[in-house]
């Protein structure tokens, strides 16, 4: 993918997450499973810190190795996740910040970077082919 492609992928995904973060969201129907929001959390932040990686590490104008990449959008999501929590916080009266939400969202980065360095040699070689 490009590098226009990969950062818009990653803007969009930002502003999701700050929308469901941060808007006041009416359920149709209530769902009464608690901590059901943290399965949405962790999948949240598992696609956003993938999409990071895939920025970082597959875009052309990047060009970070393996380390990097996978290291600075760790940092960026879970620096973010803390963000969205504080703000919650902060600046709604409908929301409320949670430290379970930040441990769902670094679990879902956390996740990320085993997978993918379990698959390290594969994605270094098909960027290497895809390049």
């Amino acid at each position: 993918m490009g590098h226009k492609t990969l950062f818009a992928l990653v803007s969009l995904a930002m502003l999701i997450i700050t929308w469901a973060s941060l808007a006041k969201i009416a359920s149709p129907v209530p769902i009464r499973v608690q901590g059901s929001d943290k399965i949405g959390h962790f999948i949240a932040y598992f696609g956003l810190t993938l999409i990071w990686f895939l920025f970082f590490f597959f875009s052309e104008k990047q060009n970070r190795n393996f380390r990097q990449s996978i290291l600075i959008s760790s940092i960026i999501c879970i620096l973010y996740g803390g963000l969205m929590e504080i703000l919650q916080a902060l600046i709604t009266n409908y929301r409320s910040s949670d430290w379970y939400d930040m441990i769902a969202n670094t679990s879902g980065t956390v996740f990320v970077v085993i997978i993918c360095s379990l698959f390290k040699n594969k994605l270094i070689a098909f960027r290497k082919i895809s390049n």
